[in-house]
């Protein structure tokens, strides 16, 4: 496992290297916007330096909170689909292999239809950028209309992508409030099995590591920090357990209300993961002392 977080764009290589991040996760832009500033060729060169001096592998980005592919308003859609292509075209000039999206809601279009919208999006973003990251949706908390809250919708809707360039993010925190429990040995192999038979394990590319402010099957969608929520130490320890996910990065996306909450959560997750028996989890040389000096400008 490479452990990392959720950094920003403009300075995340260089606090990836502080904290001893192994690989490390971004926006492309705005996330509350829909236009985004071109990259100049001087960033770009600069990020990827920082990049490759810090080790980071994989990069992944995030897309934006605005974009919908499930949607049934048309205007709404447009919009989205043109965003997504865009920040999937950004995502290939900043060196991502992954591009991490929500598949959106249907708003009362029903499933069928929202899985037919957001494999069409995923497919027309495939043949637009050739070159360009793997996209990964990610598992959803299934609150509202939802989709991808279940194993067997995300199956669908990867099914319908027909491209091996599509794939699956797991994030902990949803799966639990989405109702998969994964806290004990026994659950999370469970969990993991019904996984396999679905999505199947080879499109399971990324992890999202977050504790939950949710119980099993609550739909809340609020991240903790590990070990203070529903899931755990107990249970991230269980769940690291699996060897099935021990060669997959794992990015934390959990609370900033403090200056050291990032290298206490990247810490407590790798400790974690020790006492889970992973072999040599990569997080800098697990020197507490170095990231105990907080990250700053986020």
């Amino acid at each position: 496992m490479r452990f990392g977080l959720h950094l920003p764009l403009r300075n995340g290589p260089q606090l990836a290297r502080e904290l001893g991040c192994k690989t490390l996760q971004v926006f492309c832009g705005n996330p509350r916007g829909w236009r985004k500033a071109p990259f100049d060729s001087q960033f770009l060169a600069e990020f990827k330096t920082e990049l490759a001096a810090a080790k980071i592998d994989p990069l992944v980005v995030h897309a934006s909170y605005l974009i919908n592919l499930a949607t049934p308003d048309e205007r709404l859609y447009q919009r989205s689909r043109e965003a997504f292509i865009e920040e999937l075209e950004r995502s290939a000039q900043l060196g991502a292999r992954y591009y991490v999206i929500h598949s959106g809601t249907h708003k009362g279009a029903g499933a069928a239809e929202g899985i037919r919208r957001v494999a069409s999006c995923v497919r027309e973003a495939l043949a637009r950028v050739p070159h360009g990251p793997e996209i990964l949706l990610e598992n959803s908390a299934g609150g509202g209309t939802e989709l991808g809250a279940t194993f067997e919708e995300l199956s669908a809707m990867l099914d319908a992508c027909q491209s091996r360039r599509a794939g699956m993010c797991l994030d902990t925190c949803h799966a639990l409030i989405a109702g998969y429990e994964i806290r004990t040995r026994q659950t999370a192999t469970k969990t993991l099995d019904r996984l396999a038979r679905t999505v199947g394990l080879e499109r399971l590319r990324c992890l999202h590591v977050n504790d939950s402010k949710g119980d099993l099957g609550s739909r809340l969608d609020r991240h903790q920090h590990i070990g203070r929520g529903f899931i755990g130490s107990a249970g991230f320890r269980a769940f690291f357990s699996d060897r099935r996910l021990w060669h997959l990065p794992a990015i934390l996306e959990t609370p900033k209300e403090k200056p050291n909450d990032d290298p206490n959560n990247l810490w407590h997750a790798l400790k974690l993961a020790i006492a889970a028996g992973v072999p040599s989890p990569l997080w800098g040389e697990g020197r507490r002392e170095r990231s105990e000096r907080g990250v700053r400008g986020q």
